[in-house]
């Protein structure tokens, strides 16, 4: 039986996650996931990719503000109930995505911390109840599914047994092993051997009723290089190389670890750290 070990959700993009024992669905994902993303001046969005020291800026959510942090006690509060600015278009992998600009104290605050990325400030923007950003129909064998500003599904699910392999991997290769948070899951979970070859299959909770579509292995970039407590590149290869050469999906190229998925249902669900899934 696989069941659900950890929840996290990531309110702002490449920013820290938040380890949760319960969390509800929603249209685009995990309630808050990916709802708010850090661009540049532009609205261009920005990630670890471009500064690899946006791991190291805390976040907290609850019903009245979300709340970024340094450990250095250095915070930002932005209530959740207010809209700072007229609609504005932020892009992310070439979409377009209704959205709002959190405003000046923010950005400053960013800026301040993170620096300015080629020469051009940062702003926070927060994703548009009303938007529409739907996941390429050729994933989702006859379902509908959106996004918020994750990178491309509403949902990751990595495993456990497949960070075993892993870490023997680059044990075997005289690397230092990884933690499971460098690969920012929505979903992990224990019980199932090779995941990435899981394409097309599903993921029942008969208990709570809930189902997810597993629908194309996860491929990973720079990111995985960095370390998520300070930020650092210990080593620019790994794990990425180690992960290329395992070769954990079909796919002919690249390194996969995790499998994006959608939520095969309209309405919304409690997930819970425990929950006990079938797959088929």
């Amino acid at each position: 039986m696989v069941q659900i070990t950890d929840l996290f959700i990531y309110p702002v993009k490449s920013l820290k996650g938040i380890s949760l024992n319960t969390s509800e669905t929603s249209l685009r994902g995990l309630k808050f996931d990916r709802e708010w993303m850090i661009t540049n001046s532009d609205y261009e969005f920005i990630t670890q990719r471009e500064i690899e020291s946006m791991s190291t800026i805390e976040v907290s959510i609850d019903s009245d503000a979300l709340t970024l942090s340094l450990k250095n006690n250095t915070k930002h509060t932005i209530p959740l109930d207010s809209i700072k600015s007229e609609p504005i278009k932020a892009s992310v992998w070439g979409d377009n995505c209704d959205a709002y600009d959190e405003g000046d104290d923010v950005a400053l605050w960013l800026t301040s911390m993170l620096g300015q990325y080629k020469g051009k400030s940062l702003r926070l923007v927060r994703y548009a109840k009303q938007g529409v950003r739907p996941v390429p129909s050729k994933y989702l064998e006859g379902m509908e599914a959106q996004s918020a500003f994750s990178d491309q599904f509403p949902y990751l699910v990595t495993s456990w047994e497949s960070l075993d392999k892993l870490n023997k991997g680059l044990i075997k290769n005289g690397s230092q092993v990884a933690k499971m948070d460098r690969f920012r899951p929505n979903i992990v979970v224990k019980g199932i051997e090779d995941l990435e070859k899981k394409t097309s299959q599903n993921f029942l909770c008969q208990q709570s009723g809930y189902s997810f579509g597993l629908r194309k292995p996860c491929k990973r970039c720079k990111i995985i290089t960095i370390n998520q407590d300070d930020g650092k590149i210990d080593n620019p290869k790994e794990p990425l190389a180690t992960l290329t050469s395992l070769r954990f999906s079909d796919a002919i190229n690249g390194a996969f670890f995790g499998q994006n998925a959608i939520l095969l249902s309209t309405r919304n669900y409690i997930l819970k750290v425990g929950d006990e899934l079938s797959i088929g």
